[in-house]
């Protein structure tokens, strides 16, 4: 069963500017997240929280069940709420759409917890890729993205440093939609290649999982609307955590 205690202060901890059902809600959900309490685990009754957190039954049961929405919590009649065990992010890979997207679609907030952009010399075969944008410098860049909080992959972009963004800032949004909007450069296919990678001791660090954990990696070439390549990209994804499917027709 999860700890009876919140910590102290717990009232005062709550998240401001935010309605108090919400307030609460955030508070639970960082302990979630933060893997304070594990899936399986049972959460605090209704009384014990409103104790802890010095508000309403009312407001803890509106809390919740905002949880359960969201799949952080499940209910179980006549025994209490658990924290619910984590979803795999599925999709198919006939449709092309943004990372962020891709999270957003499957009700979770998409989120950034790592990013590290570097210019460098691009090598031969981006010199090759890139050859329509007269290169001298590429940007890399490296993202961990999370779902509610959960990292679920390891991004590395590589882009024309002429389209790059001048701070991590401007990748609050998927690189899609900075590209589109900053730049007026419109995704609009990729193509791509599947394959197995294994988690660097970076990589594992800020997926946390162990090193060499076998990763599903994305490897996609992305053309805009003229049909130049734009962006290339490497996705590492945790399998457990992100789940693809393929519509296949007898021919």
């Amino acid at each position: 069963m999860a700890p009876d205690t919140l910590g102290e202060n717990s009232a005062k901890a709550l998240p401001a500017r935010l309605p108090l059902p919400r307030q609460v809600a955030s508070a639970i959900r960082s302990r979630i997240i933060s893997r304070e309490w594990e899936p399986g685990d049972q959460i605090p009754s209704e009384d014990e929280l409103a104790k802890l957190f010095a508000v309403s039954r009312a407001t803890v049961r509106e809390a919740v069940s905002l949880l359960s929405v969201q799949g952080y919590l499940i209910k179980k009649r006549g025994i209490g709420t658990f924290v619910a065990q984590a979803q795999a992010i599925s999709g198919g890979l006939e449709s092309l759409i943004s990372i962020t997207e891709w999270i957003e679609r499957h009700g979770y907030q998409a989120g950034t917890s790592y990013i590290d952009m570097k210019t460098r010399v691009p090598t031969s075969n981006e010199r090759t890729l890139f050859q329509a944008w007269d290169l001298e410098e590429v940007m890399e860049i490296h993202r961990v993205r999370t779902a509610n909080g959960v990292p679920v992959l390891y991004c590395v972009d590589v882009m024309p440093k002429v389209f790059a963004p001048e701070n991590p800032g401007q990748l609050d949004e998927s690189l899609f939609q900075y590209l589109e909007r900053k730049w007026g450069q419109v995704v609009i296919f990729a193509q791509t290649e599947i394959d197995v990678s294994q988690a660097t001791r970076t990589m594992a660090h800020h997926l946390q999982v162990a090193q060499d954990t076998p990763l599903l990696r994305l490897r996609q070439a992305h053309f805009n609307q003229k049909s130049l390549p734009i962006l290339w990209s490497q996705d590492h994804f945790v399998t457990d955590r992100f789940r693809f499917e393929v519509m296949r027709h007898r021919q």
